[in-house]
Parts: structure tokens; C-alpha cells; sequence
């Protein structure tokens, strides 16, 4: 009876493929492993984070200017009463120490544009004590620009206006500086010369943060947030409570230059009046420039924002005390795929390399012994269902009863006695059990008689089983006999 390749297990094509599967789900398993190993890391900075950094260094600037103005009446030259005008402007901290940074023309009172307001104060007042209409006061005032009439700073002191500078922090988790502080003006620039200005806060409030400038000009592209206070923000927000910085976004459009050779940087963001002297940062919260000015449009659809350049704002700090402080690093958290990702991938490694060695080396079959007739003793795989036997075996009385010169060969084959074969321990070996295929031939034995050994303690068996001796399990008893 010829039976199929299946009687001995898989075949070898079979055994390749399931070795080439387990390669590439090893090498897809391998692939993951170095994925997570190098996938983790921080892809840059939070603009959250940014923003409550920055928040925490700006101030609301209220500043006042008061001064004289010379006004040449019919009957002479004559010195106005103090007059006063207020702006709001926005600040930063830049040292720890107390100095703040804001727009120079925000303090600036020699600035020609601070004069003309103060001159119109004037005028506005003596055109109430006249009883002038607005006609009246418009034209007078455009002759006090013509004419320069001279100003001069508070109390006939001084040859510009009087500027006094207060800060205060918007209240919340932010603020440090809770009542309204005066700040002493250090040193302000002109619009031709830069625009910028340092302010010292003289008394001790606590800890303040400061915000890093950036060593290098920003790049045309680059992402910008301009910060600070709008005055349409102020005007909805009562008195007593100062409102919340404003947070515009947008991008570098240009690098420009003043008419004084002076370097300035065009911006996206609105810049709203307000906001003048608050900073302008990149997205690691790095100054780039100081919130300078904006230009409309002659059809006033456009609005162009201007800052002052950080390179040269840097210089100017340093050269009025100030020490600039270095962008603080965020702490990372340890991150675990550090050194879990390494160990992941070394387990799949030795994994994948363990089920490929096993697949391959698989034992390899010994020759198989001689039989006289050129037959090969089947191996135990090839007994099908398997059992608990002893050894063959036959008996004396057999022996006895044969012809003289009649000698039956006899072969043991199978497990020794007492091996356990899983399956089937109760059954009687059948005939076409014994009997398989074997590289093409067929295997044929005899056996006198089988007994089934006695099973150990728990063993199903009850009773010793014999087989007929005279059964014929493969085939016909190999006989031959003595000449």
C-alpha cells in the first residue's frame, strides 16, 4: 500500500515558506523596533509655552509729558501754564534686575512729534478760554507747527518736555509688578536713530522674568508674534482693570532701512496703536525687534508694520548696563524609549534569529540499517497512530515446534517497552499501520507476536493484551530455510 509524503510531516517547500514568513515578520517586526527607537523627540517649541513665557515680561506703560509753550501774543511773547498729554505704550523686561525696553518714541521727549502734542494742548486750552470754535483752533494750531513755537519741560525746566513714566502688569498668575510703578528713563532714540529706549525700575517688586534677544536677524518667512497692549483693547476694558496683551501672528515680509542708513524689519502682524514698544518674538520666544511703528496706504487698505532691528537693539542695551539674558532651555522630561526602544529592538533581533535557527536546523535522519532484501526499517513516525508496546518477541514453545532447519528471523522494531507514545494506549496496532512509504519503497515486517507491556500506576490499561501470533501485521512472514 503506498501512502503519501504527508505520512512523515511537512514537506520541504512547505518548510520554506514558513521560513521566508517568519524572515519578513521578523524584518517588520525588526522595522517597528527602530521606528520607535527613533521616532520619539520633540518636534520644536510649544507656542503655548512661548507665549506664557513672554507674558510674563510685559508691562503696560502709561506715560505723561508736561511742558510750556511760548505763545506770541500781539502784545509779546508769553509762557503757556504746564499742559500735560498721555500716551499708553507697551514694555518688556530684558533684565532680571529691573530694566525694561520699549520704543523710543514712546518716551522721547525731544521728538518733534511730542512737541506738536504739546502745543496743541495749548491751543485746545486757550480756545476755552477764549471761547474760540474748533475752525479757530485748528488754524492756530497749524501756525504754532509753522512758526515752532518754543516748548520747554515742566515748570519752565528744561529745554523738552517733562516725561514720567508708571508700569503695571495686567493682573493674574503673571503678575509681579502690582501697582503702579515709577520707571526712570534711562536713555531713548530718536526714529532716525533706532527707536528704542531702556527704562529702570528702581524699586523692589520681585522676581521678574526677562525675555532673550536674538543674536541673529530674522529671516524673510520666518514666524513672528507681536505682543502688547491696542488702545481699541484699552477702551473696552473698564479703569481699574488693565486689559490682557494682545497676541498678533504673522510672519517676517521684509528687511528694510530707515533714511537714517538705520536697519528695520518689516512684519505681517497688525500692530495696533498701543502697542508700540512691545516685543516681537520668534517661535522660541527669542526678541527679534521692538514693535516700532506702521505706515497705511495712501487708500488706506494696507497697513505695514515696523521693528526696530535686534542685532542693534542688543548693542544699545548692552551699552546702557543692561545683561542680557541667555533663551532658557525647557526641561525635558526623560524620555523612555531612550533606552526602551535599544531593548525592544535587541529582543526582536535575538527573537527573529532564534525562530530562523530553529526552522532550519532540523535533525537529520541517520542511514538507514540493512535488512537482507534490500528493505528499510520503517521509523517510528511511520507506525501511525502510536502505542504502548514491549519488545517482540517469541516463545520457547514456538521455538520448540518447529521443523528442524526452519528458522524464523525475527525483527524488533518500534519503541522499547514502557515508552509512552501519546495517543492512543488502549488500541491494538492494525495492520496497515505498520506499513508506510519510505523514499519510494515499501516496508514490510513480520512479528510473531506483540505484547503490550503493563502500564505504570494510572495508566488506562487493565490487563496485559496479546495479538495472535499468527497474524500477519505487513504481510507474509519472511521465512527461509537452513539447506
Amino acid at each position: 500500500m503506498l501512502l503519501s509524503a504527508g505520512c512523515f510531516g511537512l514537506a520541504p517547500s512547505l518548510i520554506g515558506v514558513q521560513v521566508n514568513r517568519t524572515i519578513k515578520s521578523g524584518v517588520v517586526a525588526l522595522a517597528a523596533a527602530l521606528a520607535v527607537m527613533t521616532g520619539a523627540g520633540p518636534a520644536g517649541a510649544d507656542p503655548v509655552s512661548v507665549n506664557e513665557r513672554v507674558g510674563k515680561a510685559i508691562v503696560f506703560l502709561l506715560v505723561k509729558f508736561t511742558g510750556q509753550v511760548q505763545i506770541p501774543f500781539e502784545s509779546g511773547l508769553q509762557w503757556s501754564e504746564d499742559v500735560s498729554s498721555s500716551s499708553l505704550c507697551t514694555g518688556y523686561v530684558v533684565d532680571p534686575t529691573g530694566f525694561i525696553a520699549t520704543a523710543g518714541h514712546c518716551v522721547d521727549a525731544s521728538g518733534e512729534s511730542l512737541k506738536n502734542e504739546i502745543r496743541k494742548q495749548v491751543v485746545i486750552s486757550l480756545a476755552k478760554q477764549q471761547n474760540r470754535d474748533t475752525d479757530w483752533a485748528n488754524r492756530i494750531f497749524q501756525q504754532s507747527i509753522r512758526q515752532g513755537w518754543a516748548v520747554r519741560g515742566e515748570g519752565g525746566d528744561g529745554a523738552n518736555p517733562t516725561v514720567a513714566v508708571r508700569g503695571k502688569q495686567p493682573s493674574g498668575p503673571n503678575q509681579v509688578i502690582r501697582d503702579w510703578t515709577t520707571l526712570q528713563v534711562i536713555n531713548a532714540q530718536s526714529f532716525r536713530d533706532g527707536d528704542n529706549a531702556i527704562l529702570k525700575l528702581n524699586s523692589s517688586v520681585g522676581t521678574l522674568t526677562a525675555l532673550p534677544i536674538a543674536k541673529d536677524a530674522p529671516k524673510v518667512g520666518e514666524s513672528i508674534t507681536s505682543v502688547g497692549f491696542p488702545g481699541q483693547v484699552l477702551r473696552v476694558s473698564d479703569d481699574v482693570t488693565l486689559p490682557q496683551p494682545s497676541f498678533k501672528t504673522g510672519t517676517v515680509s521684509s528687511r528694510q532701512q530707515n533714511s537714517g542708513g538705520v536697519s528695520q524689519t518689516e512684519v505681517s502682524a497688525t500692530l495696533g496703536k498701543g502697542m508700540s514698544g512691545g516685543p516681537t518674538v520668534n517661535s522660541a520666544g527669542e526678541v527679534v525687534g521692538t514693535n516700532s511703528m506702521k505706515t497705511v496706504s495712501q487708500d488706506e487698505t494696507s497697513e505695514f508694520g515696523f521693528i526696530t532691528d535686534n542685532v542693534a537693539l542688543r548693542r544699545y542695551l548692552q551699552s546702557n548696563g543692561v545683561t542680557l539674558v541667555s533663551l532658557e532651555q525647557p526641561v525635558e522630561k526623560t524620555n523612555v524609549w531612550v533606552w526602551l526602544g535599544p531593548l525592544l529592538a535587541l529582543v526582536a533581533v535575538l527573537l527573529i534569529l532564534g525562530l530562523v535557527l530553529g526552522l532550519r536546523r532540523k535533525p537529520k535522519a541517520g542511514p538507514p540499517p540493512y535488512y537482507p532484501g534490500g528493505q528499510v526499517a520503517p521509523s517510528p513516525q511511520q507506525f501511525g497512530p502510536q502505542h504502548r508496546i514491549g519488545p517482540g518477541h517469541v516463545d520457547d514453545d514456538d521455538v520448540a515446534a518447529r521443523p528442524t532447519g526452519v528458522h524464523r528471523r525475527r525483527h524488533r522494531f518500534g519503541p522499547r517497552a514502557g515508552t509512552v507514545l501519546a495517543g492512543r494506549e488502549n488500541e491494538q496496532p492494525s495492520p496497515d499501520s505498520w506499513q508506510c512509504l519510505v523514499q519510494g519503497g515499501m516496508v514490510q515486517a513480520s512479528v510473531d507476536r506483540v505484547q503490550v507491556a503493563r502500564p505504570r500506576t494510572g495508566d488506562p490499561l487493565e490487563a496485559e493484551q496479546q495479538v495472535d501470533p499468527g497474524a500477519d501485521l505487513v504481510g507474509a512472514h519472511q521465512e527461509h530455510v537452513a539447506s
